[in-house]
């Protein structure tokens, strides 16, 4: 069982104490959680890069990618649910991809972020685009 799996079992036990409705609230949010775990490979990916929140303009080094989200060291004052606008560059796409995401973990040395699934040829496209980024990588 995964670290990921054991902090889920573990709130699903608490949540088991909790008054009646808050009880079913929680173990569906966790069966949620569950389901949308991480189903994407992450790939090294090691850029700098600019990307902006409410208006401000932040620099980062992103660290690692999923065709659903992205780490990226950075310092500010990020918020759980903050959206933000990314430009991602790769050795194996000639245009840079502009995608929007959701910050979704934030820890000392950066953020993670959500990409939007709104539009999913562009989530099957970037994809594509990190698979053929991550064997070019392999091969140098």
């Amino acid at each position: 069982m995964s670290p990921a799996d054991n902090i889920i079992e573990k709130i699903a036990r608490l949540a088991l104490e909790l008054p009646e409705n808050q009880k079913q609230q929680m173990l569906a949010m966790l069966s949620a959680w569950k389901k949308n775990r991480r189903q994407t490979q992450r790939e090294k990916y090691s850029e700098a890069m600019n990307f902006s929140s409410e208006g401000r303009a932040y620099y980062g080094h992103a660290r690692d990618i999923s065709a659903t989200g992205v780490f990226i060291e950075s310092k500010g004052d990020f918020q759980i649910g903050e959206h933000v606008q990314l430009i991602l560059d790769f050795i194996s796409a000639s245009n840079p991809i502009k995608i929007g995401g959701t910050v979704v973990r934030i820890i000392d040395s950066g953020i993670g972020v959500h990409f939007d699934s709104s539009n999913q040829t562009r989530l099957t496209h970037l994809e594509s685009i990190i698979s053929k980024h991550a064997m070019i990588l392999r091969q140098g």
